[in-house]
């Protein structure tokens, strides 16, 4: 048992509900999920706790107990109960203590719910748009998206960038993304321009520029939201550098789908209590205007090299970003909720909390 097991797709696979999963969706599960050897007497959680998680146990034995002795049994991996989660549900009903060596996989909640929604509304677009007895036609002879179908709804459901938006949002979303083939060379996004679509790359390579190379794109990135969520002009271009796909949404369609479900705006006074719980003030202004002015114990990391800079900051941190007015600050907490960080917005900007400001 000492040894670190290897989880394989075909493992993952003797587990419910992720048993239903594509193949596709369960070879993202493997790099998302979290293997854990917790020693013998050592709780995997308890009662009461709530960490939004999925926990399976992949070898060993455990014993659950509840405080008012309802619960109180030996679950080895071995049982046909080990297929499925332990004491599903938050907060936790019982506590799991490790009886022998073993392991458990962990997933966050919030993961393999978006995969297990993904998955199902793909199989229901397949279905709606495939005619009554005929044959899936092979990926290279399928209806483009334009002419009714939905081929691309496959290529974009690996893409994490919506994970926050509620899931009643997914569905329009899809259906108002329009697919667009682009050519190497094709300049998607050119820098001065006023902000008219939301972009998701799903095939292809590109590189954002301001004058100089910024950054590099590949499938799954996002660009475009800085100039929507902000009313100003396009900061950088965006070129592709390979023949590919990109998906636009646009900028009636993003307010309404995108914007505001994934921004989580708050008060000055939930803002302090947040950061009295542990959470970080994130600047995104200028580095002058940082200097001159800003909240106890922010980082400043100035909006237009954020996206740049993520590996910067640690995604078990939340953070609340903030700018004069809140325009600034909405498109960075946007552009972390869509990179997998905890972020928030201070509704309005320090203007609003000038009292709290530090000054040189």
């Amino acid at each position: 048992m000492n040894d670190k097991p290897v989880l394989t797709i075909e493992v993952l696979k003797k587990y419910e509900p992720i048993a239903s999963l594509s193949t596709e969706r369960l070879n993202e599960l493997l790099s998302l999920l979290t293997l854990d050897s917790p020693g013998i007497g050592v709780s995997l959680f308890r009662e009461g706790d709530i960490d939004n998680q999925t926990v399976y146990l992949l070898d060993g034995d455990i014993q659950l107990s509840s405080s008012d002795g309802a619960i109180s049994k030996v679950i080895t991996a071995r049982d046909d109960e080990a297929r499925f989660p332990l004491v599903d549900g938050q907060p936790r009903q019982a506590t799991a203590t490790a009886l022998t060596r073993g392991h458990v996989i962990r997933i966050e909640n919030s993961i393999l719910d978006y995969m297990m929604m993904w998955d199902q509304m793909a199989v229901s677009e397949d279905r709606d748009t495939q005619p009554a007895q005929t044959v899936t036609p092979p990926p290279e002879q399928e209806t483009p998206a334009g002419e009714g179908g939905r081929s691309w709804i496959r290529k974009v459901r690996h893409i994490m960038a919506f994970e926050s938006m509620p899931p009643a949002n997914i569905k329009q979303l899809l259906e108002k993304m329009q697919p667009l083939d682009v050519q190497a060379g094709e300049r998607i996004v050119e820098q001065g321009e006023p902000g008219d679509y939301y972009y998701v790359l799903t095939e292809g390579e590109a590189q954002v520029t301001r004058t100089v190379r910024l950054a590099n794109l590949e499938a799954g990135s996002s660009f475009g939201e800085e100039a929507l969520l902000s009313g100003g002009k396009r900061n950088a271009s965006v070129t592709m550098e390979t023949d590919g796909q990109v998906m636009r949404l646009a900028k009636e369609d993003f307010d309404a789908l995108l914007k505001e479900p994934m921004l989580a705006r708050l008060s000055p006074d939930e803002s302090r209590v947040r950061v009295a719980r542990g959470a970080r003030w994130l600047d995104v202004r200028h580095a002058r205007e940082f200097r001159h002015s800003r909240m106890p114990h922010a980082i400043n990391i100035p909006l237009h090299e954020l996206r740049m800079r993520l590996d910067e900051l640690d995604k078990e941190i939340e953070y609340i970003c903030y700018c004069t007015t809140g325009k600034r600050s909405s498109a960075a907490a946007f552009l972390l909720v869509q990179n997998g960080f905890k972020a928030s917005v201070l509704n309005g900007g320090i203007q609003v909390m000038p009292q709290d400001l530090q000054r040189d």
